[in-house]
């Protein structure tokens, strides 16, 4: 499956924003199923996707000391699916274009995880 050509097909967005919407939402998966199941099970998920470093460095990235951590509410830290909401917001994506981007990830998942693997981080998921 060719990811960045379906979320610029989908998401009408250019494949510079495609990549970098590849990247950290791959990266976040990984991050979340280390946080929730284990190391082996995220390290998988990298190996799966060696191309995942090169999308995530094409991201559109904050000016240094734009951001700092009294920008985000404490009620966000707890809530999982915050950091998604926070993600999908930096490319400016509406609600169901989220919902899209996440099925997608997934699916390409699907196509390079060995299924009990792919299972696993699945559930993972907020």
């Amino acid at each position: 499956m060719d990811l960045i050509g379906a979320y610029q097909s989908e998401l009408h967005i250019p494949e510079n924003a495609a990549r970098g919407l590849a990247g950290q939402l791959l990266g976040l998966i990984e991050d979340t199923v280390r946080e929730q199941v284990s190391f082996g099970i995220a390290a998988r998920v990298r190996d799966a996707v060696p191309e995942m470093l090169d999308w995530q460095l094409s991201s559109p990235t904050l000016r240094p000391g734009s951001v700092s951590l009294d920008d985000f509410p404490q009620s966000s830290m707890l809530d999982p699916r915050a950091e998604w909401d926070s993600l999908f917001a930096r490319f400016a994506l509406p609600p169901e274009h989220a919902t899209l981007a996440r099925r997608l990830a997934l699916d390409f998942l699907a196509s390079r995880l060995e299924d009990g693997t792919f299972h696993t981080v699945r559930r993972a998921l907020p």
